[in-house]
């Protein structure tokens, strides 16, 4: 199956967004140190504050609001500009900035956290920092996952109940088949920012529910929607997210690690007053950035094996392979997925196998 031209410019435009944007992080980075901006930076904040937490977070602040302002050019290109020339968006401008700032400020949050307490670790425990670090990415992964649901889905969307009687009449009844409890099942108003279409499930125990979003009520049957939950269903059956939170966490602690043994070279070859100097945060982030990127083949390969795998169950327990070409074929036609891409992006990018390898597995059970 071939993908459409318009799909295919879409997806070569967004790719080289991304090869373009991570450049350019790389490349700002590396410029802010060795040009002695860093160093300054941090000569300056200091001015305000002898205490290491205060002048890092204002260090930090500084620093991530210099980043953002950097990159609103390119954000406002791939994430509002190009959806609405390919009519994938609904939000306007004014619309778009909100969510834009609540993200910014979220993921601020976030980082200021993560190097406060990085730093701290660093300035007490210079040889064994990166341990602590591991167990602290993984807790604050932990919180996120929990929090997401009930805190942040609700700064974006508005949940609300599903009517249609038959639709939860059969969620139920596959959930009662494989042995889960399930609270409830709400839609998510998606279609005030986009066309795309999704479904996620949360909570644990008795307060798991099932989200669905407006835009997948309202172009999806009952049976598809039902391949698309049990799909989702999928992944709490195989432990899929716990697997996925042990493989990062792994590849995260040996990350920390190899930027500890480059700590050790850095702190003479570039003169750092100690491991837990600020103005070598961008070459930390560097560092990050280039390890995150050589692990996300290894990462998204994974992934993929995990998503084969919940197509699978989606296939076998609603038993409806044609109904699960109908529901997948239509999202990739929905969301503009690129149904064939070439074999390096989807080795370098995808953590979902392409549609079209979707596809041709399901077709496999109707064969048979």
């Amino acid at each position: 199956m071939g993908d459409s031209p318009q799909s295919k410019q879409y997806h070569k435009i967004k790719n080289l967004t991304f090869f373009l944007s991570l450049t350019l992080d790389a490349l700002i980075l590396l410029i802010f140190f060795f040009s002695g901006l860093s160093l300054q930076l941090k000569n300056f904040v200091t001015q305000y504050s002898s205490h290491a937490l205060w002048a890092n977070g204002l260090y930090v602040f500084i620093f991530s609001l210099g980043m953002y302002l950097f990159h609103f050019p390119l954000n406002v290109f791939s994430e509002f500009k190009l959806e609405h020339k390919y009519q994938l968006s609904n939000q306007t401008f004014g619309a778009w900035l909100k969510d834009d700032l609540k993200k910014v400020f979220l993921s601020f949050l976030i980082f200021l956290l993560f190097v406060e307490v990085i730093y701290v670790l660093l300035g007490r425990y210079p040889n064994r920092w990166w341990v602590g670090a591991g167990v602290f990415w993984l807790l604050v992964s932990f919180v996120l996952a929990k929090l997401t649901p009930h805190v942040i889905v609700p700064l974006f969307f508005k949940y609300q109940p599903i009517q249609n009687e038959l639709l939860k009449k059969k969620i139920f009844d596959l959930f009662k088949m494989c042995g889960v409890a399930l609270k409830d099942i709400y839609a998510i108003d998606l279609s005030a920012k986009t066309k795309k279409a999704n479904a996620f499930l949360c909570g644990l125990g008795r307060n798991r529910r099932v989200v669905l979003s407006d835009t997948l009520l309202s172009n999806f049957n009952e049976e598809e929607i039902e391949a698309v939950v049990a799909h989702e269903l999928a992944h709490y059956k195989h432990h899929d997210i716990l697997k996925l939170l042990s493989i990062n966490s792994a590849v995260i602690f040996f990350g920390f690690y190899l930027i500890h043994l480059f700590f050790q070279y850095a702190k003479e070859a570039y003169s750092l007053s100690g491991l837990d100097d600020i103005s070598f945060l961008p070459m930390v982030l560097v560092s990050f950035l280039l390890f995150g990127f050589m692990a996300s083949p290894a990462l998204n390969g994974f992934s993929r094996m995990i998503e084969r795998e919940a197509d699978r169950f989606s296939i076998e327990k609603t038993k409806k392979p044609a109904v699960f070409v109908s529901m997948i074929k239509k999202l990739g036609e929905m969301n503009l997925a690129e149904f064939e891409p070439d074999r390096w992006i989807e080795w370098l990018l995808y953590d979902h196998p392409p549609i079209g390898k979707r596809i041709a597995f399901a077709e496999g059970f109707i064969s048979h």
